[in-house]
């Protein structure tokens, strides 16, 4: 009973290596099987339940929901703009492709289509489109058909008290972490999707399928954690121990947060991250850190938005946000951002 509450209250600090799940088993052997690199980029397999996998053809009712999507977007224009926008971006960067007309058909059962819409998100003022991997047709869904997975990401407590361990901090983040996994080209047709040539509403529509793991696949964040972790594993005689086991203890999930007790330490380390990553096909960028000298040291392009116009010689450094928190970079604290809104002093509202 001791050990128990030991160990929830400091997960960190005594800890006892769980077994996995015959699922989780079954996952990391498909993935340690499929791995292979392709353009520089990790190459997985879907983790399905199940080995020989059909689907029910749920093309009508997709297409029913593209419908509904146009007709808001026929009356928004600024959303038309900004989802047409999102879309050219991930065709042109390899992320999703058109369906060449000589394979639109394909093996009953082994194709399957997702319905996506867009969400606003209040902070960064912009959108972000959802794949609904999770949306049903006849009693399934193609989340109800991956494996999950095991959870590969170090824990977030463990990350931020690493964080706040020496004087120089640092953090990054991996640019468009599950885009840069690609999935199995005998998988890539579950990952159908219907959209216009170009955006252009008045056309008509075409089968386009993903190339890379889904932001909204239920398997997605174990797999992008499994690439990284295999960047590090399959590259550790090429770099220093420190490098591979920050890779592996200082990330959470496409969050970089590192502490160490020199300037010069940082700069290498920062250096030897980056090019580590590059092996897996995963860029870091959106550097923040407490130290003006590391900070000059990174390209102005690879520093976070607030950064990338400061005079570090005289401005003072932003706030940004560490997993959740507000870190203040200048004082090196973290701190809370209150809002309490002014209202009558109801029994209900109190």
């Amino acid at each position: 009973m001791l050990k128990s509450q030991y160990n929830y209250d400091f997960n960190e600090r005594v800890t006892e290596e769980k077994g996995l799940s015959r699922e989780d088993l079954k996952f990391m052997k498909i993935m340690e099987k499929s791995a292979t690199m392709e353009d520089g980029h990790y190459c997985l397999k879907l983790p399905f339940k199940k080995d020989n996998i059909k689907m029910p053809n749920n093309f009508s009712i997709v297409k029913q929901r593209l419908r509904s999507l146009q007709r808001k977007l026929l009356n928004n224009e600024q959303l038309h703009k900004e989802y047409k926008n999102f879309m050219d971006e991930m065709i042109s960067n390899g992320y999703a492709e058109q369906i060449p007309s000589q394979q639109l058909s394909c093996e009953n059962g082994k194709k399957w289509y997702i319905p996506h819409h867009a969400v606003y998100h209040p902070r960064k003022r912009s959108i972000r489109i959802v794949f609904d991997c999770g949306a049903s047709f006849q009693g399934t869904s193609l989340n109800k058909q991956l494996l999950q997975g095991p959870n590969l990401t170090s824990t977030l407590l463990g990350v931020l008290l690493r964080f706040r361990q020496d004087p120089v901090a640092f953090m990054g983040d991996i640019k468009a972490m599950f885009y840069q996994v690609k999935v199995a080209k005998e998988d890539r047709d579950f990952l159908r999707f219907l959209w216009w040539p170009d955006g252009d509403l008045s056309k008509d529509i075409i089968e386009f399928r993903m190339t890379v793991h889904l932001f909204g696949a239920v398997s997605s964040p174990s797999c992008a954690s499994f690439a990284l972790r295999k960047t590090a594993e399959d590259n550790k005689t090429e770099f220093l121990d420190k490098v591979c086991e920050t890779l592996k203890e200082n990330f959470y999930v496409d969050d970089c947060l590192k502490s160490v007790a020199s300037t010069s330490d940082a700069v290498d380390l920062v250096k030897d991250l980056s090019a580590l990553c590059q092996r897996g096909g995963f860029t870091l960028t959106k550097w923040v850190s407490n130290n003006r000298t590391l900070l000059q040291s990174i390209s102005e392009e690879q520093r976070a938005k607030d950064l990338k116009e400061l005079n570090l010689d005289r401005d003072k450094l932003p706030v940004e946000r560490a997993l959740g928190l507000q870190w203040c970079v200048e004082t090196d604290t973290f701190n809370f951002k209150m809002d309490i809104p002014q209202k009558s002093c109801t029994r209900r509202v109190m």
